[in-house]
């Protein structure tokens, strides 16, 4: 499905914008939720749970990723970070040190971040491939952090020319989607705007001020229990921290296993984001939820 109206989009969407307008903004919704869909598919794909041979299932994760935008294996790599890194300084966008005099620029970059900015930095990216060795080196020399330098490391030589391959597809899916749009480009920047924002929002909801000292702080979060299964489980995200090499089908089953509660409900988290970045609280004032996060 994801793949279908991902390619599909490209004919059907200035079709759509030139026959009625409210049929366009019909559209809208179904293509917010295959973007929400492509990321929660390629997120099985990096978890090796998509499909069951390690070959399928990274052809179609880098299938999938090329039409959502960004390589495979930059997703791939960006997210295997969060997991190892989660909520340490690398991994929690919206804590700002608790001593900061230069709030207002946290705070601009905060929402730039959250209301699209994630995803335009993800389209970007692989552009530094393609100078990979030169830009790793000006980085490892300049940064202060041992953490980025490590995470560059994680991408092999191979990993590197396959993101130049598929960056290549990025582009040539994107063009395509210009083409299309050709007599009227409004429809192609409005979905693609449409994309960046809702990648953007819906990508922290789950650790927004959750324990920025706990590496395994997530949030389980409420929704209709028909639309579980529609977002894959996804809600139960503090249960996916905790056991990542569990395919999304079975996470229920530790739901009712570990007897787990929710935190808040999505849609209001979701929302909560923004209220805006938080000062970093130190370690001893620290609870089981940070000041300013989710109200339990």
């Amino acid at each position: 499905m994801a793949l279908t109206c991902q390619i599909g989009g490209v004919v059907f969407a200035p079709l759509l914008w030139a026959w009625s307008g409210w049929a366009f903004a019909g559209y809208l919704i179904v293509y917010g939720y295959v973007t929400v869909l492509s990321w929660l598919l390629i997120h099985e794909a990096i978890h090796y749970k998509l499909l069951g041979r390690r070959t399928s299932n990274d052809l179609m994760g880098r299938s999938i990723a090329i039409t959502f935008g960004s390589p495979f294996h930059i997703l791939k790599v960006g997210h295997m970070t969060h997991h190892r890194y989660n909520r340490a300084d690398l991994d929690s966008n919206e804590f700002v040190p608790a001593n900061t005099r230069r709030f207002a620029l946290w705070w601009f970059a905060y929402y730039a971040r959250i209301l699209g900015g994630l995803y335009f930095s993800e389209v970007i990216s692989p552009l530094v491939f393609f100078f990979w060795k030169r830009f790793k080196r000006i980085v490892i020399a300049w940064s202060k952090s041992q953490t980025l330098p490590a995470v560059l490391n994680l991408f092999t030589r191979r990993m590197v020319q396959t993101i130049q391959f598929d960056a290549v597809l990025c582009v040539a899916f994107l063009s395509a989607q210009v083409y299309a749009n050709r007599a009227d480009f409004r429809p192609f920047v409005i979905l693609f705007l449409w994309r960046a924002f809702i990648v953007s929002f819906y990508d922290n909801a789950y650790h927004y001020g959750t324990d920025p000292h706990d590496l395994q702080a997530a949030n389980n979060l409420s929704v209709p229990r028909f639309l579980q299964p529609i977002i894959l489980n996804h809600n139960l995200h503090r249960l996916h921290h905790r056991y990542p090499t569990a395919s999304w089908a079975v996470l229920t089953e530790f739901e009712k296993r570990d007897a787990e509660t929710f935190d808040s409900s999505l849609a209001k988290t979701i929302w909560l984001q923004l209220k805006g970045p938080l000062r970093r609280p130190p370690l001893a004032t620290v609870g089981s939820a940070t000041e300013g996060g989710i109200e339990q």
